[in-house]
């Protein structure tokens, strides 16, 4: 391979890391908003502490996304709507977990197709940040169904956020 040549490879796959790394972080997030809404949905009862609370989220998130997807489609009627964008979240998911480098790896060296698989990756990370979204907002409606006050519920958010981010 000349050195050219070698250089692209070279920026394709560095592009291309960055762009799986983002998709994986926003996937990460799904699981734990899939993990946390099915704790909080279906298995917390709502007089339940904090710390109780916090036992049954850390069980959740050993379950993977498919695991958790199934047992909301099978607890839920109500995630009906979601079902299929959820699949196709974890059919992507799991491509890029787990075959990704195997099955792409060629397209490295093919502009269009390394585009092509660069559209793919960040289309999945766009559809993780939209159903982080979704669920972070079932999960508020959830609560708000069982008596929590919207002010209560806001007020934490922003110090959660506080803590996140220091400010």
């Amino acid at each position: 391979m000349n050195e050219d040549r070698k250089q692209i490879v070279d920026q394709r796959l560095e592009e291309l890391c960055q762009a799986v790394g983002s998709a994986l972080w926003e996937a990460q997030g799904v699981e734990q908003m899939l993990a946390k809404y099915y704790a909080t949905a279906f298995k917390i009862p709502t007089e339940a502490s904090a710390e109780e609370m916090e036992l049954e989220f850390a069980k959740n998130f050993s379950h993977t996304a498919g695991r958790l997807v199934g047992l909301l489609r099978d607890k839920a009627t109500s995630m009906q709507p979601y079902a299929d964008r959820l699949e196709q979240f974890v059919t992507e998911r799991n491509w890029v977990v787990h075959k990704v480098r195997k099955q792409d790896f060629q397209s490295l060296y093919s502009e269009k197709a390394f585009l092509d698989l660069l559209i793919r990756v960040k289309r999945l990370e766009r559809e993780a940040f939209q159903l982080i979204d979704v669920f972070h907002n079932l999960m508020i409606e959830h609560f708000v169904n069982v008596g929590v006050p919207r002010e209560h519920i806001d007020r934490e958010i922003e110090n959660e956020l506080k803590r996140i981010y220091g400010s």
